[in-house]
């Protein structure tokens, strides 16, 4: 792919513009995020006139979410309860993920927390280049030269882009989460058994609602891989559970394995739910959290969610179902738009039903793939209206920093000018293109296939 950037270097202006404009920027707002990094872990240097008067906590100021995962690792290693029972009022008290996942984070509590912090970011940036490696090869790989083509054209795209830069600030997991759903992804069309198990058996360890892709050979009537793939995960899965409750102890881990099946199950009664008292919606663009936000938290609001949340996804099921019915029996590797086109239509329902949305880090890989494999004017159109207003929200944030300086961060942290603290935008992002690859994958099976079953 070097080769390929290159010789779009060489050959359009217009592209080593954008290229240098967004590489400055990226360099520049690197330098940003390191100095507001380190104001937050050296609060007494008083950097940037210190932290912001809303900041309650005294010492370094860990970033959030990297904070949540390195408390959880406090807790099992002095096997305390990771999970809390009855409301969450902060949070900062909501830890989601299996026991294995918070066993594994227990090693970075021996350093420091400005090593831990610059670790993790160094483990983001890494983890992003990987990220659009994986996908040109990929591309690359399955001939998908088109979309390889677009993909070198949109790295300003990928330098600017919103999810990567939030996630930096944050140091959540979600862009090492995306590498790990590219690599799944990745074995999963190649149907390499080893790989997808490595893959899948990790991504089970911290968030399950990524293994998406597991059902894409299935759906192509590959049952033998499928079956295979299920069963082997399942014997992998016993064991990481087996070796987990071995380490930090029998009892102590199964109860803690209970609680996290407990604590997902009543998730929706017990978050902290944003409300209409609140100045703004924030960065949760789930359906329910935005229905919430608008009429209120009440058994009626959450049940009209779920409600709409199924009316969203019939169009999906139908689709599967269509093709469970009348498979291609071919490999992803055989008709690799069909196979991608289901991976991305499954990771954009899993994200329609989820309760949780902050982020869709794999949109930047949606994006030239979209672009790259439809012929029609109006659905490349629609692609760009419905992904660029997210992705480039970044630059709009650090221009609003450097007017409006820090006065305009408020607690979370939100920056006031942000149009997403007040507009699901994220979510308007998922179902634009997942109406899009619904309407993709109605297209490869004669509607009158239910019809002749």
């Amino acid at each position: 792919m070097r080769h390929e950037i290159k010789q779009l270097w060489q050959s359009s202006k217009i592209y080593r513009v954008l290229l240098i404009t967004t590489v400055i920027y990226t360099v520049l707002r690197l330098v940003v995020q390191g100095v507001f990094l380190a104001m937050m872990l050296f609060p007494e240097a008083g950097i940037m006139g210190g932290v912001p008067g809303w900041v309650d906590v005294e010492g370094p100021v860990v970033p959030a979410d990297l904070q949540i995962y390195l408390n959880a690792a406090k807790h099992i290693y002095s096997k305390q309860d990771l999970y809390l029972k009855g409301s969450l009022e902060r949070l900062e008290d909501h830890y989601p993920y299996a026991p294995s996942f918070a066993l594994a984070f227990i090693p970075f509590l021996w350093l420091s927390p400005a090593g831990v912090s610059v670790i993790h970011t160094l483990l983001h940036i890494t983890a992003y280049g990987l990220l659009y490696v994986g996908w040109g090869r990929i591309f690359q790989s399955l001939n998908l030269n088109r979309a390889l083509k677009i993909l070198i054209w949109v790295l300003p795209v990928w330098l600017l882009f919103s999810s990567f830069w939030t996630d930096l600030g944050y140091l959540n997991i979600y862009i090492i989460m995306a590498l790990f759903a590219t690599l799944f992804i990745e074995a999963i069309l190649t149907e390499n058994l080893g790989q997808s198990l490595l893959w899948l058996s990790i991504i089970l360890q911290i968030k399950p609602h990524w293994t998406f892709a597991a059902a894409v050979p299935l759906l192509l009537g590959r049952k033998k891989f499928f079956f295979k793939l299920l069963i082997l995960t399942g014997v992998i899965y016993i064991i990481i559970l087996g070796g987990t409750l071995l380490i930090i102890g029998p009892t102590y881990g199964w109860e803690q394995y209970r609680d996290y099946v407990a604590f997902l199950g009543r998730l929706s009664r017990d978050f902290p739910w944003r409300r209409s008292e609140q100045a703004f919606l924030g960065y949760n663009h789930s359906i329910k959290q935005t229905l919430v936000y608008w009429f209120g938290v009440s058994e009626q609001t959450l049940r009209l969610a779920t409600f709409v949340k199924i009316l969203l996804l019939i169009p999906l099921a139908i689709t599967c179902l269509r093709h469970l019915l009348r498979p291609a029996h071919q490999a992803a590797y055989e008709n690799p738009q069909l196979g991608l086109d289901f991976a991305f239509a499954l990771y954009l329902g899993a994200f329609i039903w989820l309760d949780m949305v902050w982020e869709l880090s794999l949109g930047i890989a949606i994006y030239p793939y979209l672009l790259g494999t439809t012929k029609h004017h109006q659905a490349k159109l629609w692609t760009h209206v419905a992904f660029l207003p997210y992705a480039l929200l970044d630059p709009w944030r650090v221009g609003s920093l450097v007017f409006g300086g820090l006065d305009i961060l408020l607690p979370g942290p939100y920056v006031a000018t942000d149009p997403a603290i007040y507009f699901p935008l994220i979510m308007l992002t998922i179902l634009m293109l997942y109406a899009l690859f619904i309407a993709r994958l109605w297209r490869t099976t004669p509607i009158q296939t239910l019809s002749g079953v």
